[in-house]
């Protein structure tokens, strides 16, 4: 999440939709009293080698410099140990919460988040979930279709695959989606028009954090069954009607 007091926008971090990357990116632009929450030791060590870093979510210095010291001095297979810290403002807050936890009033600013097809979404978390491991200490994030398929099923049965519907990050107190979206399959083009309307001509690079296997280039029809379709399509109905995306049957 960002609240950027500079810029007068809130940067709301939905799951497995490139968020991290945009996180990174929108990091670059940010003044030194914005907000910027922690992120994934490994990530995070990416933004500090781009020269930027989290900032101003905890309720003291120390904290938001003790995560950044055990990053810079761990070594990369042991960055999976160091905590990230859940303070006052944290990675994958609601708008809701971003309205109680700051004092001063957001009325004006932009709310912007980036969003995906949730067929992907669902392929992404299964993928993430048979990878984390490796990628938290510097691998691969990409795992093969026949133990994906597995998976898929698994979080499909469980229920977990609902775990990646976002929408209702977005809410703002009347209930109401708040957030403009940046599509993740038009993510450079709509971000830069995102950016323009800040004044902001130059285009940040946008690293490609967490990058997998690419779940938009995958046919959903390949890992899912029709009745596991129908199950994503009516829990994620109301994404898809607000975000534009198509329902497989």
């Amino acid at each position: 999440m960002i609240l950027s007091e500079k810029f007068k926008f809130v940067f709301i971090k939905g799951r497995k939709v490139g968020g991290t990357s945009v996180e990174m990116a929108l990091s670059t632009i940010c003044g030194p009293r914005d907000i910027i929450t922690p992120i994934a030791s490994i990530d995070e060590l990416k933004r500090l080698q781009m020269g930027y870093h989290s900032q101003n979510y905890a309720a003291t210095r120390e904290t938001e410099l003790s995560y950044l010291d055990n990053i810079r001095r761990s070594e990369l297979r042991d960055l999976p140990a160091v905590v990230v810290p859940k303070e006052r403002y944290y990675n994958h807050m609601s708008l809701r919460e971003v309205y109680d936890a700051h004092r001063d009033d957001l009325s004006g600013y932009d709310i912007v988040c980036v969003e995906r097809s949730p067929y992907a979404k669902v392929l992404s978390w299964a993928n993430w979930i048979l990878s984390w491991d490796s990628y938290l200490a510097g691998g691969a994030l990409q795992a093969d279709r026949v133990p994906l398929r597995r998976c898929v099923d698994q979080i499909m049965e469980s229920g977990e695959f609902i775990t990646v519907r976002n929408i209702d990050l977005y809410r703002g107190v009347d209930g109401k989606v708040a957030a403009r979206a940046m599509r993740y399959e038009n993510l450079v083009k709509d971000m830069a028009a995102f950016l323009d309307g800040l004044g902001i001509e130059d285009l940040p690079p946008i690293p490609h954090a967490k990058k997998g296997l690419l779940s938009d280039r995958l046919d959903p029809r390949e890992f899912l069954t029709k009745e596991q379709l129908g199950r994503i399509n009516e829990a994620f109905s109301e994404e898809f009607s607000m975000f534009g995306y198509s329902m497989i049957y």
